[in-house]
């Protein structure tokens, strides 16, 4: 679609905070807890996973049989990783800024605060539905493409270049089941896909302005000793 017949990136972004429950909507969810399924594509491995979010604040937490229990987290000052098979890691740079955005609970409605330009860029088929491919440049890191359901307004999917330890790795998620909470369309399944690998996430509760458990954003005793040291590993 050539460019002039393309919806300029802020009123698609406006559309979907309209018809996902507005603004005021999402200015009243303070905090969120989740919880649910995990599993890996094509590998028979299942497992729980808990997720906590408030303001820039954010905690996901799982456990898989064999492989044990995988937590990252950004307490708003410190980004952080910790696996029962590769122990703990302090994220840095870009991929810190990254996973400051994703933790932001106010993305879509304060997106001016993370993000220097927004721009439709085309049109295409997602998950079997016309969507608006919206790409979106934050003030640190990659550009995220997000694509926008042209019929229902709600995000379908949203893929970065990721920048890695293991250096730059495209990713994408993929958001459905969407129902409402609380007056908000929310997706109850999200699928990353990354370096040949999906994982896929159901959620079968989710709550808004949930009584958050006081540590729930506090630093693993490894994720502690490890910033002590200094030395990021």
């Amino acid at each position: 679609m050539a460019g002039a017949d393309l919806p300029p990136g802020e009123d698609v972004l406006r559309a979907f905070i309209e018809h996902s429950g507005g603004a005021d909507a999402y200015a009243r969810a303070k905090s969120a807890e989740m919880t649910g399924t995990v599993e890996i594509a094509g590998r028979n491995i299942a497992g729980k996973v808990f997720m906590v979010e408030e303001g820039m604040k954010s905690r996901t937490s799982m456990e898989l049989p064999g492989i044990g229990k995988m937590e990252l987290g950004f307490d708003g000052e410190t980004a952080w990783e910790n696996s029962s098979l590769q122990g703990p890691r302090i994220i840095e740079g870009d991929e810190k800024s990254a996973m400051a955005r994703s933790s932001s609970f106010a993305l879509v409605t304060s997106w001016r605060e993370h993000y220097k330009t927004i721009t439709t860029v085309g049109d295409e088929t997602v998950e079997g539905k016309p969507a608006w491919k919206v790409e979106m440049t934050p003030k640190e890191g990659n550009p995220e493409i997000f694509y926008f359901d042209k019929a229902t307004k709600l995000l379908l999917r949203m893929a970065t270049v990721m920048s890695t330890p293991l250096g730059q790795i495209p990713t994408d998620m993929t958001l459905s089941d969407y129902a409402q909470v609380d007056g908000i369309s929310t997706p109850f399944t999200t699928t990353q896909n990354a370096m040949g690998q999906s994982i896929i996430m159901h959620f079968n509760k989710i709550v808004y302005n949930a009584p958050l458990e006081k540590d729930s954003f506090a630093l693993p005793d490894p994720v502690k000793a490890l910033l002590a040291k200094g030395t990021p590993k």
